[in-house]
């Protein structure tokens, strides 16, 4: 499965050759040689969930064009959650008037 990963500064920052880093602090990844590694993905994805998009960057899905805002999980989920009793509402409405 490919990586989607959100362009921005620090992409293109990498891109450049300017985010390679100097030591590996977590040493999460075992075949990870940070020596040769063009960034470090826990620091990147540590600092975009922090929000700092300069020094971080996201990952989306395939319909990330269909998106108006970046949301967070929580209200994601609050979100799904609202509309699911909309539409339960809307169904048992239905149901007992009988079309």
């Amino acid at each position: 499965m490919p990586g989607r990963a959100i362009d921005g500064e620090f992409i293109q920052s990498m891109e450049m050759g300017n985010e390679m880093p100097k030591s590996c602090p977590f040493h999460c990844i075992k075949t990870c040689d940070y020596s040769r590694s063009p960034y470090c993905i826990a620091q990147c994805l540590y600092q975009a969930a922090r929000g700092n998009m300069k020094k971080g960057y996201a990952f989306t899905g395939i319909n990330v064009h269909l998106s108006e805002k970046i949301s967070s999980v929580k209200e994601l989920i609050s979100n799904l959650k609202l509309q699911f009793s909309a539409a339960e509402l809307a169904y048992s409405k239905q149901l007992q008037s009988g079309k």
